[in-house]
């Protein structure tokens, strides 16, 4: 498989890291890839993202929902014309540590018969925005208000 993983330990409760994960809406806020968002973390909807990768035009992505498993994991996956042709599934797994601490990792799966192509011509720019992705999650996490996202 094409694979893409990145994981970071986090000091803060898993419910704030869940919070700021499961509200769509918020990404813009805090997550420097995704600069449009809209759309519930519900298995079975799609979701509506603008990302914008460094060195990236901004391109806009339709995930489906694929599993969602409230402060543990969620997936969606994106096709592009069918599955066979090209794919990718966004994976996020949280391990509870203690209760002020939790590993996050994230996992980007590139699938269809252009995956590997597209892995070997994205693998630092998706890496890169993954990492981008832990920074801003830590930052935003550990800060301990998600409430001033909401505003």
């Amino acid at each position: 498989m094409n694979e893409i993983r990145t994981e970071i330990t986090l000091e803060a409760p898993v419910e704030r890291i869940w919070e700021l994960l499961a509200d769509c809406g918020l990404y813009p806020n805090w997550n420097p890839v995704i600069k449009q968002a809209s759309g519930k973390l519900v298995e079975g909807e799609y979701l509506s993202f603008v990302v914008a990768l460094i060195e990236s035009a901004p391109f806009e992505i339709n995930p489906k929902v694929l599993s969602v498993e409230p402060d543990k994991s969620f997936c969606w996956q994106q096709t592009i014309f069918c599955a066979w042709i090209f794919n990718w599934k966004y994976r996020v797994g949280l391990e509870v540590i203690t209760a002020d601490k939790l590993k996050f990792i994230q996992w980007f799966t590139f699938g269809g018969i252009i995956g590997p192509l597209f892995t070997l011509a994205m693998k630092s720019h998706v890496a890169s925005g993954l990492a981008r992705t832990n920074e801003a999650l830590r930052r935003w996490g550990e800060k301990g208000n998600i409430q001033c996202l909401k505003c």
